[in-house]
């Protein structure tokens, strides 16, 4: 039933962030900025109905998207029919939340529903109304942009800035807990999609679930005003953080490049891979390169991103250094936000400056005190750096299995704010906690990148989704 394939995907993939029932209460959505939302309140973010309440469809292109500048992954490798089924859950979670919301209220004001009449208000509350008419597509004459530039300023410009660009004081305004960030539209941290009919619901409806106004404008205004927002996004910026999961088809190679020949590597094809910080930061890591190639024995992974500062010295004012680590799932529907289970183990391949759990005795004696018979610079230490390959059977796992794997061939180098670390191993296992790379099988793999300046903790990363990586003959 298409009830209990909702239900089932929901608790494979989205109850670890939004809660089974929907509550958006769970250990990992502490760890989120913006946290994950909470179906039972009802406010979505992307609805394109004059009453803020979304369709069906509304709820499947959140899903097909994802919502760039947060961890809600794009989907759009799910089936359209698995899409749908998910999104009548996330719908029956919303009305029954609702529902629960209204027997409370009522309870409190001395005239009790019934779970029926509560049910019954909710699903009449949750009716989707009429359709935005945000009119047309249309080419702006130097007189539009001036009148859209006069919209823009007057309705949007108070949280958006007049560039476009965000108002940074936003986040320091008084709300009910919810993280204010007016998006930056020319970096294309967009929550939806920049076609006229998607930018035209999001200023006529508004954004419910993101404390966003509906502005009340006549069709020929809103399309004034879009006109002059799409002057705003540049064209290739607009999907520019989307998490689409990518197909990385590896040549096979006669020899594999050595690490330290840019020339060789630079033949083979950069992948652009988005990421997202689970704590939202500026200076979190937003993308990666990838480079990688096989000769049918060996496997090499480069990855490149850019960090500002270079952090492989251990402080006591720092919890841990630089890092990269890449994830390899051993089924082809993991869970998207869980580091593997009993059932389900994933093979993680890791890479940090330094291991905190190998300072942390040092880093107590230091704490910026001098120490006469220790012969280390105060406030700073270079222990060595920790690359092996481990295994995960979830969250729980991480803390005994890191510092116990097996080593790693890792080679990085930092020039120019900008990090490449080299991955290197024999495609066939070296235990069985490590998965096998098959020329020609299909292997779902995923990074996550550490930027020691700003991380406080492990679990402070940002990631991207899941990728296929695929061998060729």
């Amino acid at each position: 039933m298409a009830a209990d394939r909702g239900s089932a995907l929901f608790q494979h993939h989205c109850a670890v962030c939004h809660g089974d029932d929907g509550n958006g209460e769970t250990a990992v959505s502490g760890l989120l900025l913006p946290r994950p939302t909470a179906f039972r309140d009802g406010l979505f973010k992307l609805v394109s109905t004059a009453n803020g309440v979304p369709t069906e469809d509304d709820l499947v292109a959140t899903l097909r998207r994802g919502m760039p500048g947060s961890t809600m992954m794009a989907w759009g490798w799910m089936p359209e029919d698995d899409l749908r089924s998910l999104a009548r859950h996330v719908r029956k979670l919303a009305v029954t939340g609702r529902a629960a919301t209204i027997a409370q209220t009522a309870e409190h004001s001395g005239s009790p529903l019934s779970d029926e009449q509560a049910l019954a208000i909710a699903e009449r509350q949750f009716v989707p109304g009429p359709a935005i008419d945000g009119g047309a597509p249309r080419e702006a004459s130097a007189s539009d942009v001036i009148e859209g530039r006069r919209l823009f300023e007057r309705h949007c410009a108070g949280c958006h800035g007049v560039d476009g660009r965000g108002v940074a004081a936003t986040a320091s305004w008084p709300t009910d807990g919810t993280w204010l960030w007016p998006r930056d539209l020319t970096a294309g941290w967009l929550r939806g999609g920049a076609s006229h009919r998607e930018l035209a619901n999001r200023i006529r409806a508004g954004m419910p679930g993101a404390r966003m106004p509906p502005v009340a404008l006549s069709t020929a205004e809103t399309e004034l005003l879009v006109a002059y927002v799409k002057t705003l996004v540049p064209e290739e910026a607009a999907d520019h953080h989307v998490q689409w999961r990518r197909t990385i088809r590896t040549p096979r190679v006669a020899k594999l490049p050595d690490d330290g020949d840019d020339l060789a590597f630079g033949k083979i094809e950069a992948v652009r891979l988005p990421t997202t910080p689970l704590w939202w930061r500026a200076e979190a890591v937003s993308e990666a390169t990838l480079r990688a190639a096989h000769d049918g024995e060996q496997f090499v992974l480069r990855l490149e991103w850019s960090d500002g500062t270079r952090n492989d010295r251990a402080r006591p004012d720092r919890a841990m250094g630089d890092g990269v680590a890449v994830q390899f799932a051993r089924s082809q529907d993991p869970p998207l936000f869980a580091m593997g289970s009993a059932d389900a183990p994933v093979n993680v391949w890791r890479w940090h400056a330094f291991d905190p759990k190998e300072t942390a005795g040092m880093l107590d004696l230091l704490g910026g005190v001098p120490h006469r018979n220790l012969d280390v610079p105060i406030g700073s230490t270079s222990p060595a750096p920790r690359a092996e390959s481990i295994q995960l059977a979830g969250v729980g796992t991480v803390a005994d299995a890191t510092g116990g794997g097996i080593p790693l061939q890792v080679t990085t180098a930092w020039r120019d704010g900008r990090w490449t670390a080299t991955f290197r191993r024999a495609l066939r296992a070296r235990s069985a906690r490590e998965v096998d790379l098959v020329v020609g099988e299909p292997t779902l793999f995923a990074l996550a990148f550490w930027n020691g300046s700003i991380d406080t903790s492990p679990a402070s990363k940002s990631i991207t989704t899941w990728h296929v990586l695929l061998l060729q003959p």
